[in-house]
């Protein structure tokens, strides 16, 4: 074979492999244009030893709901949604700053930055307040803590807001995320014992993690297996199933998650900050419209309020200010959750802050004339 047959054969292989590359992209950036650029759970994700899963600092994505709504959501240098945080400037108590502790309830899955709790909040309290979103997705309250622990002694919050989320912290209370989750291709994955391990090669993350063209061929090939309902139905089941155990005294406590609420105010209290119980219902256990948006008949729900009560009753006698958000997103409704998931919408964080901002600041005037001279 001469030196110019060989030439151009390997032009002509370039060109294929060229064209083939430009279609790639091209057949990428359609994908990627239908999608609206968005995925279906947030894939931003990275595995951490202690927690399970934190988010990656510095990463931004979209996320789009069943009913076709796209969110943007960006993570901070913390690791967190929203603005970096600046260091307390001393070892005080910064005056007016919140941190909030929970999962995507508190996160604000499925709702704009500005929409979410930590941005209402702001809103609803007096000017120079400063809230800091601590909430991600899938923790439960050991995570809860010991964020608490790694954060309150650099950013010195005034007040914490600990969410006891109903639906999943009951349950994870005694089951700590890194051995329920991790990370994998960005997304959030079960631990699953038994399970094949991942074969890892170059690209892997973002084929599986990034590449819109990548999932719908995926889709595609998984089109014959049926949707399956929104989660929390089945959770609902399940802790309905499993309330007798999860409504069990814990030692000297009613509540299974009275013993993390006061390991926050222990470990708040060399700090300065006070801790403020934030108590979160099931959706469906707020308005019978919501039952609308799963597969299958209602089922009374009632025996569950006691999870609830009891924590609320236990945080009462521990003097541990609270708020039961039952009332408030039952005045809110309908519309204080998503219309195709469980989260709360931009008309339930709002209603949240502006039950939770009077109590944040009747603490704070509470403390300043405790400290002022007589």
């Amino acid at each position: 074979m001469s030196a110019l047959t060989r030439r151009r054969r390997a032009a002509r292989t370039l060109a294929v492999l060229l064209s083939l590359a430009c279609g790639l992209a091209l057949a990428e950036l359609a994908a990627g244009a239908l999608a609206g650029f968005a995925w279906p759970f947030l894939n931003v994700f990275v595995a951490d030893a202690d927690q399970g899963v934190r988010l990656a600092p510095g990463a931004s994505t979209r996320t789009v709901s069943r009913g076709g709504r796209v969110t943007p959501v960006r993570i901070n240098a913390q690791g967190f949604r929203g603005d970096d945080w600046a260091p307390a400037p001393s070892a005080a108590p910064v005056a007016g700053r919140v941190l909030l502790l929970g999962d995507s309830q508190v996160f604000g899955y499925g709702v704009d930055e500005a929409d979410a709790l930590a941005a209402a909040l702001t809103r609803a309290l007096p000017p120079g307040a400063e809230v800091l979103n601590a909430a991600v997705p899938t923790w439960g309250p050991p995570e809860y803590l010991r964020a608490l622990a790694e954060l309150a002694p650099v950013y010195r919050p005034e007040t914490v807001v600990f969410t006891a989320n109903v639906a999943n912290d009951w349950t994870e209370v005694h089951v700590p995320n890194a051995r329920r989750t991790t990370a994998r291709d960005g997304f959030a994955a079960y631990q699953l014992h038994g399970a094949e391990a991942v074969t890892e090669f170059p690209g892997r993350a973002w084929l599986f993690g990034r590449s819109h063209l990548f999932l719908a061929v995926r889709r595609l090939l998984a089109a014959t297996t049926a949707e399956r309902p929104p989660e929390p139905a089945a959770a609902a089941r399940r802790l309905l199933a499993d309330l007798p155990r999860l409504s069990r005294p814990d030692g000297p406590h009613r509540s299974r998650l009275t013993a993390p609420l006061l390991a926050a105010r222990e470990l708040c209290r060399p700090l300065g900050c006070r801790v403020v119980l934030l108590a979160l219902p099931l959706d469906l256990q707020i308005h019978p419209g919501e039952w609308a948006k799963y597969h299958g008949a209602p089922f009374d729900l009632a025996p569950t309020e006691v999870l609830l009560d009891h924590l609320l009753s236990d945080a009462r006698r521990a003097d541990v200010p609270a708020l039961d958000l039952r009332p408030v997103l039952r005045a809110a409704s309908p519309g204080a959750f998503l219309p195709d998931d469980y989260h709360l919408s931009p008309a339930g964080h709002a209603a949240v802050a502006s039950a939770l901002a009077p109590l944040i600041a009747s603490l704070a005037s509470t403390t300043l004339a405790a400290e002022s001279p007589r």
